[in-house]
């Protein structure tokens, strides 16, 4: 029995969208019914190279129409909320692009907002559903390498305020910028993911004169002794590869190691001390790397179920936290090194 057709709005018509629109394109049983951006002139353009028929001028619009099941939302972060619970209120299914809201309480809010309402909401965290990240899953659940100890990653490169390639909304605080939220958030989750939740977090790192992270290093401990060390920054080339490290081996996510397209398994060799047998695993993306995510939504909506098993609620909520805790961490360190060089000069 083919399954019925799931007609897609769009809020927010950027880069992100755009790849989720091809990616649509490949996903059965999945239409783009409407777009609508905070400009005119943006949506427009989208809805003419998509051919998308309608082109709504609000996203009050799109909560009205009758004719959409679910939501794409990929509107700056600080926007996030608003618009996620416009739509959750008027009973759309949400797929919210990462980072989820802008803190804790936001993501919480929508998560009671979307049970109340009996409605799929999920964050866009496209990375567990590649074919890379199920297996590097599979391979830690197996025991591949051992109990897992450590995650290290880091994801970073220079991202402009102004002139080409600028992002100037990375730098406004009231719309969700710096580079723990818009980066740091693929490391944490990732530690999150294979460690577990609530960690206690250490964190340092810079700030811009409009009060956004630009450079930042955070350790993760989590309850059973295990950590994550990640790094983001939007002005600084990091290496962006991770390493998950057991007690028997560790598993390297080449950089990008979000997105990557397989994965290297090294298992110690009690034999020679300190020597690896490397294994490498072929893992590519197939098409679109975001169908992967939209396949998962769809099997939500079919089934009846609220919530992904992969990408629960409780894992997104957990990463806000902890998102919370390390921009926190960088703002009261930065005013201690701030207060120590005052004393000293």
């Amino acid at each position: 029995m083919t399954a019925p057709t799931v007609r897609w709005g769009l809020a927010g018509t950027g880069t992100i969208a755009r790849e989720f629109a091809r990616a649509i394109g490949e996903v059965p049983g999945a239409s783009l019914a409407a777009a609508v951006s905070r400009t005119v002139a943006s949506s427009g353009k989208f809805c003419s190279d998509f051919d998308i028929p309608q082109q709504l001028l609000s996203f009050q619009d799109l909560a009205r129409d009758d004719g959409i099941d679910a939501v794409y939302l990929s509107t700056p972060a600080g926007l996030h909320h608003e618009h996620a619970k416009l739509f959750l209120e008027a009973g759309i299914h949400v797929l919210v692009e990462k980072p989820f809201t802008s803190n804790h309480a936001e993501a919480l809010d929508l998560a009671r907002t979307a049970q109340s309402k009996g409605a799929v909401l999920m964050e866009a965290m496209w990375s567990r559903f590649l074919p890379a990240y199920v297996e590097l899953k599979r391979l830690v659940d197996d025991g591949a390498i051992g109990e897992v100890r450590k995650v290290e990653a880091s994801f970073g490169f220079p991202i402009p305020e102004s002139g080409p390639g600028a992002r100037p909304a990375l730098y406004d605080p009231a719309l969700g910028g710096g580079s723990v939220l818009e980066l740091g958030v693929y490391p944490v989750q990732l530690s999150h993911w294979l460690l577990g939740s609530e960690p206690t977090v250490a964190a340092f790192g810079s700030i811009s004169s409009s009060g956004v992270d630009l450079d930042t290093t955070a350790l993760l401990l989590f309850g059973d002794g295990g950590t994550g060390t990640i790094s983001s920054s939007i002005r600084t080339v990091l290496p962006n590869d991770a390493r998950i490290l057991g007690t028997e081996g560790y598993i390297q996510l080449q950089a990008p190691h979000h997105c990557p397209n397989g994965l290297t398994v090294s298992r110690y060799n009690p034999s020679g001390p300190g020597t690896m047998e490397p294994h490498i695993i072929r893992a590519p993306i197939i098409g679109g790397g975001l169908k992967y995510e939209i396949l998962e939504f769809h099997r939500l909506i079919e089934t009846g179920r609220l919530q992904s098993s992969v990408m629960p609620l409780s894992d997104t909520l957990a990463i806000m936290r902890t998102l919370d805790l390390i921009r926190g961490e960088v703002r009261v360190n930065q005013a201690r090194t701030a207060t120590l060089e005052g004393i000293l000069s």
